[in-house]
């Protein structure tokens, strides 16, 4: 359900950069089909991933549709091209596709807004009167809206329960944090609001409507959001990353974002679709203009400023090189697909894992694409464009993002999303937790040097703020004094909390050869080491779980643990300051009392932060 780069790790997430892979001319892939067979199977047995469905087409014909390895490890089953597997994210894009056949149709308009047609359904926007929620924004997910919270994923209802009631029970994460249409940000609630839209107005149930207008036509034969006995009968386990432990069925509330079970050959009809631009075998679906609509991103603040590669109606670009795909990813636990295509060579493909493990998706998509983009042109590089100095002077210097995904880790992701823009005079570096040098297309567009559309932008300052748009993510100018101030004020905590066990260790040593004189009370040394412990413990609570985080979102003992270690860290940071205070002058060695004082000064640095962005007293379930 969760678009890959990649699975939601909750307070340890941020999300990834785009990256391209190396040039089919830099690193030759495979020649032939039974080359990449081999190479998969050697992915799979050394990422422990238990089977692979995959898919290789052209526009007029399925060139290869198979499975390698196994569906069911237990029982030694393989995979077939029949065998279902959870498709994810994959499945966004049948909304899109509805919406978009429905605007043919002229029943609505993709610029109409949701409370035009859903008034029901709950959110908030405070920016409504000026920049309302438009049924486009749901679709490339500029709505604002933090992505669904915990416990709208651990939702598990098999019955299954009715889109209407999902809606309701996860509207708390549907409030809008800047004027929709002016950031991105991924939400997996976005589809399910739409499919509400496509309910009211085509009078039929979501998947009904789907499987009417798009999987009979296309031949879908087993694609199913359902968990059907016929769809037990066929889909392949999902594993842990050991290969071995299966997942269990989850039953996805939002079915319109992920739920949808595809087997390999339903997935080469889809991508020959999107290759004969909205046709399948003479009989035409969409029209191809709705097509490419669908792989054009245009409500951000950047495509007014020409092509930029980004994500369009739930369908977005990557690259391989010069090269340029269209598709999407998806991610479920224990399960990663991506389908991609590349619509003027007429070539595309799709596959489904049934393990989580990211590397193994990586390793198999970057076979694929070689494979796929053997003996073809790359398209030509745009020319080196000029950037004026003012412009130089006004963008030059450090960004933080401002468009976090999951709201709940921004308090952690904002220090971690900084980018720093130089320019060159031949372009601009990028510098961050990505690194890149880029090539001007326009004053404004730039581009990586290997790829052959801009992904940086340099956007019109809104309400005093420089601002850039890198990749999906937004970006603002910050002073450099606050990076640089922030950088050492992490620094600075981490070394006075490693001094702790060191003083520690130390007092031991020293009391062990009877040397221990004018020791601090007990106290003042217990309690920040207590301070330590449950910060420890709250982060490493999440860390042990991240195969699996959506168990977290119900009341159970993790998730209880998890609020009141945050709490007990909050209690013991202001016990500390408490205890250094009330015995600043009591007999013990001057070095050992100002670094209890460093220390109780840094956990409750850390504890008011914290307390700032929420996480102290964390309801998951909430």
């Amino acid at each position: 359900m969760i678009s890959t780069k990649q699975l939601v790790t909750a307070l340890l997430w941020f999300l990834g950069a785009l990256s391209g892979a190396y040039g089919a001319e830099d690193r030759p892939g495979p020649q032939s089909i039974p080359e990449l067979q081999t190479a998969i199977e050697k992915v799979l047995k050394e990422t422990k991933t238990p089977g692979v469905g995959i898919a290789i087409v052209s526009r007029d014909k399925a060139e290869w549709v198979a499975g390698i390895g196994l569906a069911d490890v237990a029982a030694n089953v393989p995979v077939t091209a029949d065998t279902l597997f959870r498709v994810g994210s994959v499945s966004k894009a049948f909304a899109a596709l509805s919406a978009l056949q429905l605007q043919e149709e002229g029943k609505f308009r993709l610029t109409d807004t949701v409370r035009q047609w859903v008034p029901a359904v709950a959110f908030v926007n405070a920016w409504e009167s000026n920049d309302p929620v438009r049924l486009v924004n749901l679709m490339e997910h500029t709505s604002g809206f933090d992505d669904i919270h915990l416990r709208e994923y651990a939702l598990n209802d098999p019955t299954p329960i009715p889109l209407k009631e999902a809606l309701a029970f996860g509207a708390s994460s549907r409030v809008c944090r800047w004027p929709p249409g002016s950031r991105m940000s991924y939400c997996n609630s976005g589809p399910a609001v739409l499919a509400a839209v496509i309910e009211r107005v085509s009078g039929e149930r979501f998947e009904d409507y789907v499987q009417k207008h798009f999987f009979n036509l296309l031949h879908m034969d087993t694609a199913s959001y359902f968990y059907t006995p016929a769809v037990q009968q066929h889909l392949a386990k999902l594993y842990h990353s050991d290969g071995v432990t299966p997942y269990p069925y989850w039953h996805i509330a939002y079915r319109p974002a992920g739920s949808v079970n595809a087997s390999p050959k339903d997935m080469a009809n889809y991508v020959r679709f999107y290759l004969q631009r909205g046709s399948f075998d003479g009989e035409q679906l969409l029209q191809a203009a709705s097509i490419e609509r669908m792989e054009t991103p245009e409500t951000l603040p950047s495509a007014k400023l020409g092509r930029m590669a980004g994500y369009g109606l739930y369908n977005y670009e990557s690259f391989e090189g010069a090269f340029v795909f269209h598709g999407h990813q998806g991610g479920i636990s224990g399960g990663l697909t991506e389908m991609a295509y590349l619509p003027d060579y007429g070539r595309g493909y799709a596959f489904m894992i049934n393990s989580g493990n990211g590397r193994a998706l990586w390793r198999i998509s970057e076979l694929v694409r070689h494979y796929l983009i053997r003996g073809l042109t790359p398209p030509a590089m745009p020319p080196v464009a000029f950037v004026p100095e003012d412009v130089q002077r006004h963008y030059g210097g450090y960004y933080q993002e401002i468009s976090p995904r999951a709201q709940m880790a921004y308090g952690l992701e904002r220090l971690l999303g900084i980018e720093w823009v130089g320019f060159t005079t031949n372009g601009a570096s990028v510098i961050g937790l990505r690194r890149a040098k880029m090539v001007p297309v326009t004053d404004r567009l730039f581009r990586e040097k290997d790829k052959s559309i801009a992904t940086l932008a340099l956007l019109p300052d809104s309400e005093g703020e420089t601002l850039i748009q890198y990749g999906w993510m937004t970006f603002k100018k910050v002073s450099g004094w606050r990076v640089w101030g922030q950088w050492f004020a992490i620094l600075t905590i981490c070394l006075v909390m490693l001094s702790l066990p060191v003083f520690m260790l130390v007092r031991f040593g020293r009391k062990l050869l009877g040397k221990s004189h004018r020791a601090p009370p007990w106290s003042v040394r217990a309690m920040p080491l207590l301070g330590a412990l449950f910060l420890g413990s709250f982060f490493g609570l999440f860390y042990f779980n991240r195969e699996d985080l959506m168990p977290l979102g119900n009341c159970c003992a993790v998730s209880t643990a998890i609020m009141l270690s945050s709490m007990a860290f909050a209690l013991t940071a202001a016990a500390s300051l408490y205890l250094v205070y009330r015995h600043r002058r009591t007999p013990m060695s001057r070095i050992v009392y100002w670094q209890s004082v460093l220390v109780a000064v840094a956990l409750s640095s850390v504890a008011a932060y914290m307390g700032y962005w929420g996480l102290i007293g964390l309801r998951l379930w909430a």
